[in-house]
């Protein structure tokens, strides 16, 4: 490697002191040599001579001098997040994870930061960028929207991470730029995601087909998440042994896209507590089905995990529209049980329990793996609840099925 030593030149240009000077940079592991300008000040009363902006510009040169040129430690930024960030983040996180920060740097971010050099970056560019990226319409069939304060705030993550993986690499010797910069206050609030509540659920169950209703059934009475319903095999599934138990399911594994990973967190591991509604309603799936053993609990036809997202499509979004539910996703069903919970009494940190929530406490990651009896006593409660609703006459969920009337109501009575 060899060493670069520079004073710069300092002239006058359209009213300002410019420095010119050379800087070594790396681009896809080469180094190169490229001329660079900086404005220093303008020429007025404080600064009317070369010397009196001298010192400002030997605070741009002095990094520079002496300094031991490497690819590895000059680059821009494009270089730096496709060449090393991204293949990290494939190798290290989940495949969700990684498809989703390449969507992210792809769409929103590639255009507007792919010239800026690593070591340049300061915090108000990165608030430019959050500003442009949020003020930018976009195009969704006939609809122009511009991105919401949610997005935004995964847009900032995914810079804050690639700053603090430099930092950690040794290509950035400075605070993280991103950390004092703000979502801009203008981008619009995302929609709430929906949550379902038990009528709305138990509806549900008396319109669908299998394995529809099975799946909703196992997503609305355990809070499992999508990649997690996917992942669920038999052999994760302890039915009760008798009448005064509950079922347990252990999470070991999360499907995306047919690949094969770890759940979400290490405390998503937690075993979950199965009602007996859904104990029975797995059993009575399990023996309509062709030798089930070894198989994912949802597997299509040629044995492999099913994509539930398409089954929503192919056999959900007609009946569900027939009949006035509006769908808010799967998560909508994760999201339905912990309001469900929340309306019977349940104490928010045993919903949280419940339902696997990660946070940032070593203690709460290193979660021991057991279930508390407060998690079982709920879902014992969100049980007996549903018994008293199976118990309503049938005769009258039938008659306002066929004459159009209130179900929700009826149900609730």
């Amino acid at each position: 490697m060899k060493k670069s030593k520079q004073n710069g030149s300092i002239t006058r240009h359209r009213g300002w002191w410019v420095l010119r000077y050379r800087e070594s940079v790396g681009e896809g592991g080469v180094v190169q040599t490229l001329l660079k300008a900086r404005r220093l000040a303008p020429v007025d009363a404080q600064h009317k001579t070369k010397a009196s902006v001298r010192r400002l510009a030997d605070e741009i040169l002095e990094p520079l001098r002496g300094r031991k040129v490497s690819p590895l430690f000059v680059t821009t930024l494009s270089d730096f997040v496709e060449r090393l960030y991204l293949p990290w983040v494939k190798q290290q996180k989940r495949p969700s994870t990684y498809q989703a920060y390449a969507q992210m740097w792809n769409a929103y971010l590639k255009d507007q930061c792919k010239s800026s050099w690593m070591r340049e970056v300061e915090t108000h560019d990165v608030q430019k960028w959050l500003e442009e990226i949020a003020k930018k319409p976009r195009q969704r069939g006939d609809l122009e929207y511009t991105l919401s304060k949610n997005t935004m705030a995964h847009i900032k993550h995914l810079v804050s991470g690639v700053f603090g993986y430099a930092a950690r690499q040794g290509f950035f010797n400075r605070a993280n730029p991103v950390e004092l910069a703000e979502i801009p206050a203008f981008a619009p609030r995302e929609k709430e995601g929906g949550a379902y509540s038990l009528e709305e659920i138990y509806l549900m169950l008396r319109i669908l087909p299998e394995p529809a209703a099975t799946v909703v059934a196992t997503a609305a009475y355990t809070g499992l998440r999508l990649g997690e319903l996917q992942g669920l095999t038999w052999e994760d599934y302890t039915p009760p042994s008798n009448d005064t138990q509950v079922g347990m399911i252990e999470v070991r594994r999360s499907v995306w896209r047919g690949k094969v990973g770890e759940p979400k967190t290490e405390k998503s591991r937690v075993p979950v507590p199965v009602i007996p509604q859904l104990s029975s309603r797995l059993a009575q799936f399990r023996r309509s089905l062709v030798n089930p053993d070894h198989r994912p609990i949802f597997a299509n036809s040629t044995g492999n995990p099913m994509d539930i997202n398409a089954l929503y499509y192919r056999n959900m979004r007609k009946e569900l529209k027939n009949m006035g539910v509006v769908w808010h996703g799967w998560h909508g069903l994760r999201r339905g049980l912990a309001s469900n919970l929340n309306r019977l009494g349940v104490d928010d940190s045993v919903i949280q329990a419940i339902l696997r929530h990660s946070d940032v406490s070593l203690t709460q990651r290193c979660y021991i793996k057991t279930v508390s009896p407060d998690a079982i006593a709920a879902m014992r409660r969100l049980s007996a609840r549903l018994s008293e609703m199976e118990l309503r006459s049938e005769s009258v969920l039938e008659s306002s099925l066929s004459q159009g009337g209130n179900l929700e109501a009826q149900i609730v009575q």
